[in-house]
């Protein structure tokens, strides 16, 4: 549980993190996304966003990369963390712990939608959930909406975590939808 409190507020404090890009691959130089790449996944990025790789001590080490907008004005960034853990869940029955443990550890939580969707593992399908939520991570914290989708491949278990205000332009939610149902495992 701990984990997974730290994880979430991992992703809500994104917008004070340090950071730095690396492996990115640019597409189309006339779109608003490029595709970040590793040797273990791709997920396509806004352009704008800035890439955060290097991250504190106190963050989880499983944290792979996060992406957050380029905005500097406003009281939270929306962000986007990419974590890897190990285990052989399904992708349903990750998804479904992960939901119960948010549910455990957010302070008002409470699920706006689940969407069915399908993400690429190694050059084919794999079911998987789009699970949008609401939540605060402490008493006197803000309201946050959250995203999060989800992979597995072997032993390792991916989750895809998209925060941001509940209050955030449509514009940026579609922009964060289209990361999360871009991410591909190779």
């Amino acid at each position: 549980m701990k984990k997974i409190l730290s994880t979430l507020i991992l992703s809500s404090l994104l917008f004070t993190a340090c950071g730095g890009a690396s492996g990115t691959s640019l597409s189309d130089e006339d779109t608003l996304f490029y595709t970040y790449e590793t040797a273990e996944f791709s997920i396509e990025t806004p352009r704008d966003w800035e890439t955060i790789t290097a991250f504190p001590a106190e963050y989880p080490k499983e944290v792979r990369v996060a992406f957050r907008d380029n905005l500097k004005d406003i009281d939270f960034l929306a962000n986007v963390s990419i974590i890897r853990e190990e285990g052989t869940r399904t992708n349903m029955d990750h998804a479904q712990k992960k939901l119960s443990d948010h549910e455990a550890t957010l302070l008002d939580f409470a699920l706006s939608s689940q969407e069915e969707i399908n993400l690429i593992v190694s050059a084919g399908e794999s079911a998987s959930m789009l699970n949008t939520f609401i939540g605060k991570n402490t008493s006197d914290g803000p309201l946050l909406a959250f995203m999060q989708t989800y992979l597995t491949k072997g032993s390792k278990v991916w989750s895809v975590t998209a925060s941001y205000s509940p209050n955030e332009d449509e514009f940026t939610i579609d922009n964060m939808e289209q990361m999360l149902k871009s991410f591909t495992l190779k």
